[in-house]
């Protein structure tokens, strides 16, 4: 779980005891994280002052280990939503831009594997990524939820 005021990640076990709560930095205001493969965090927020999101690894004591916040051919818009599979890597979702991305463990985009044509131009709000069944499920901006097929390892 994700607090924007401390700026905190809280993570909890599956019956919902807190095991840790981290201690970000004072300009990261996340919107959402979610622990990797390598137990570090991946963790989604916008930054206001650059009008876009990025995504960072931060580890147990929060230190940015990277970020990643667009290139110059592919700029970030909100990020609010983030996955990640088994191998590391990230599926994030590029709300302003309506598409999906796909970032390695190193946070270098491979990908957009979901774009704004496939959304038929909805934007994304939360993703969930099925590993098993190589399936994505997206909550689009109003009432919809829709499948893809993707294998992203």
């Amino acid at each position: 779980m994700t607090s924007p005021d401390p700026h905190q990640l809280i993570q909890f076990d599956e019956v919902g005891d807190e095991l840790r709560r981290v201690q970000l930095p004072d300009d990261m205001e996340p919107r959402h994280a979610v622990e990797s493969p390598t137990g570090t965090f991946i963790v989604s927020r916008y930054n206001e002052q650059l009008n876009q999101g990025d995504v960072s690894e931060v580890n147990t004591g929060g230190e940015v280990l990277r970020q990643f916040s667009g290139s110059r051919l592919l700029s970030l818009g909100d990020t609010p939503h983030v996955a990640v599979d088994s191998h590391g890597n990230i599926l994030v979702a590029d709300q302003y831009n309506r598409r999906i991305l796909l970032l390695d463990a190193h946070l270098t985009l491979l990908r957009v594997i979901i774009d704004e044509h496939q959304l038929n131009d909805k934007r994304p709000r939360c993703l969930c990524y099925i590993e098993q069944s190589g399936q994505l499920l997206l909550g689009l901006y109003g009432v919809d939820v829709e499948v893809f097929d993707v294998l992203c390892g």
